[in-house]
């Protein structure tokens, strides 16, 4: 592991100020010196390894879980790594088999433990991907593993732990229900019984992408459905109660191809969720964030983007109730994409920008508060070396 000074540039944004987005404006002139960088570092071998989700530990440590083809992986492997909060790595983990093996989301068990999902055709009899679920020790001990899905594909969304110890799951199915993709919702007991599954969908693509616990112990999916032709989805968030029932639906949207990839709860008992947008203006894509209040009203819809594609994967809440945004851009920065980092405050506002890398691909997938309120961001950059590596991205709030 080494760490390199990089990059970073600001950047003025477009915003859409009213709940329906419908007109565009230049935000007030931004704070350049709102967070810092405290440090910056990539994390890899000689293959692609790349980090698509955190997790906050105690002491300022984190989980991350990613896609790892380094260090002895059989093809490619869910690679799960704890991180002390100077960005040092103090143990790494392995699942997967021979074949294609995945790591897309990672979460906390009740009991403090580490839930980890993914999606994996090691293991399957005819060669699909199916869900790959684990559970794992603070200590980087294997607890458990579990597959579950049909005889076509599952892929994997989001992952968050239940107060009965066990682990809701969402993501889509290809095997289950009467579309191309639905919706997939499992529920599972604490020792990775599988207690109940379902979907959500219609007759072309739906798909979850994120999930959420929120405040008052519920969850919150968040993806994209396809309503009236394939090819142009809009944004779906939907909450569920403790085994994964709906509680409320909400599709929204333009006349383009709208998505949604990441999602967190507020304090307030809401949620904000975040991703890419085609409609309200747009010349390619645009980084589109919402809030929604717990009842499935939405609050505010705001879009940042310039000339080219820009995008967001994952929002992570601040302690003063703000938002940092992660995602990519080539619309600006010196690569082919960028790490792209915002910070709004609670009502929406941008406050900060910067886009973090250099010369070739930088990106976000993941972002998450730590025990101590610094901000690390989680993704991929093969921009300082061959092959891409885990980068990561330590963000503090100047005083």
């Amino acid at each position: 592991m080494f760490k390199r000074s990089l990059i970073a540039l600001a950047g003025l944004l477009f915003v859409l100020t009213s709940a329906q987005a419908v007109e565009a404006k230049k935000e007030k002139a931004l704070d350049k010196n709102a967070y810092i960088a405290e440090w910056q570092t990539i994390y890899g071998g000689e293959e692609d390894d790349i980090a698509y989700g955190i997790v906050a530990l105690e002491k300022g440590d984190a989980a991350i879980v990613g896609t790892c083809k380094s260090f002895g992986a059989k093809r490619t492997d869910i690679c799960v790594t704890r991180m002390t909060s100077k960005g040092e790595m103090k143990w790494r983990l392995w699942l997967g088999g021979k074949k294609k093996d995945e790591g897309k989301a990672i979460s906390r068990a009740a009991d403090g433990s580490i839930l980890v999902l993914g999606h994996s055709n090691s293991f399957s009899s005819n060669y699909d991907y199916d869900l790959h679920i684990a559970k794992i020790s603070l200590e980087g001990k294997l607890l458990w593993e579990k597959d579950i899905g049909g005889e076509r594909d599952e892929f994997a969304g989001g992952i968050a732990g239940t107060d009965d110890g066990g682990a809701l799951v969402v993501g889509s199915t290809e095997s289950y229900g009467e579309g191309d993709k639905n919706v997939y919702i499992a529920k599972l007991d604490k020792n990775g019984k599988l207690l109940s599954a379902h979907t959500v969908g219609g007759e072309k693509d739906d798909v979850a992408k994120a999930l959420t616990r929120t405040r008052d112990g519920n969850f919150v999916l968040a993806g994209y459905r396809e309503i009236e032709r394939a090819g142009d989805a809009d944004f779906f968030v939907m909450k569920m109660d403790q085994n994964g029932k709906q509680i409320w639906a909400e599709t929204y949207g333009g006349e383009y191809e709208d998505m949604l990839n990441g999602v967190t709860a507020t304090v307030d008992g809401g949620i904000v969720a975040i991703g890419s947008t085609r409609s309200y203006g747009s010349e390619q894509s645009d980084l589109t964030v919402m809030k929604y209040d717990a009842k499935g009203k939405l609050i505010w819809h705001k879009i940042y983007g310039f000339k080219y594609y820009d995008y967001g994967n994952a929002v992570a809440t601040t302690r003063d109730g703000g938002f940092i945004l992660a995602g990519g851009t080539n619309s600006l920065g010196k690569g082919n994409h960028s790490m792209y980092i915002l910070a709004l405050d609670r009502d929406g506002a941008l406050v900060w920008s910067h886009v973090y890398g250099d010369e070739r691909k930088d990106v976000a997938h993941g972002a998450a508060r730590m025990s101590d309120g610094s901000i690390v961001v989680v993704g991929e950059s093969n921009s300082f070396k061959r092959a891409k590596n885990f980068y990561m991205i330590r963000l503090v709030k100047r005083k």
